[in-house]
């Protein structure tokens, strides 16, 4: 009964260290193909369109349903040309901002043409005034969603320690563990093949012996037997 349980623990053991195993591969997954976007200082880390972003100001707080706070995570869907001519008054977009050198994801308060092309006017729902013009083209993303409270983290997360700490290091601990579960599992195969090899051996040896002895008991009574003739 105690041994069963055991089994059963270890089962549930190895079952959830593969779950794991497997989530921890998946984060590092996504972070992988998202940074492979970001080849430049103005590109947004997606994944399939969509992508995130940490809130680095206060600048679009307040009580409305789509607003967000600093350190919140956002999460934005990539524009293109069709989604760029479809843009309105207060859709919040974001796009790389020359005069801070950062991304701005700020609503549009203004929509206008100059000179055959289409130009925004975004502001912070928190600001007190409106930022400078951008082209329509110059919008990379429309908002989503939110993650409230995840922008610290996903900034950690980002940064070389955090991504060391908490993907690259998690991965390798459960690489070992799982290197040092299969170096186990290969010899205890070995042993029971040992074991085998090793019983068949010994029944051989066993039958090889029996079938000598039989032969000498033969050798023996037929000298017996020409021996009896002899005296004869």
């Amino acid at each position: 009964m105690e041994k069963s349980k055991q089994k059963l623990a270890l089962k549930i053991l190895k079952i959830s260290v593969n779950t794991l195993f497997y989530i921890v591969i998946a984060l590092l997954l996504v972070f992988s193909l998202a940074n492979i976007q970001v080849k430049k200082e103005n590109d947004i880390a997606n994944v399939f369109g969509r992508g995130f972003l940490s809130v680095q100001s206060d600048s679009m707080s307040g009580d409305l349903e789509d607003n967000f706070e600093k350190d919140d995570m956002v999460f934005v869907k990539m524009l293109n040309d069709s989604d760029r001519e479809n843009l309105e008054v207060g859709d919040i977009v974001t796009y790389f901002d020359l005069t801070i050198r950062a991304f701005n994801t700020h609503r549009i308060v203004e929509i206008y043409e100059n000179d055959g092309e289409t130009y925004l006017v975004t502001q912070g729902d928190n600001t007190p005034g409106p930022d400078q013009p951008i082209r329509a083209t110059e919008a990379k993303a429309i908002y989503l969603s939110k993650w409230s409270g995840f922008g610290a983290t996903l900034d950690y997360l980002q940064s070389p320690t955090g991504f060391a700490l908490f993907v690259i290091l998690p991965v390798v601990i459960i690489l070992v563990f799982e290197g040092i579960v299969l170096v186990r599992n290969i010899l205890a195969l070995n042993k029971v093949k040992m074991e085998e090899k090793y019983a068949l051996e010994k029944e051989k040896t066993i039958v090889d012996l029996e079938a000598e002895k039989d032969k000498i008991r033969a050798q023996i009574m037929e000298e017996l037997k020409n021996n009896k003739e002899s005296d004869l």
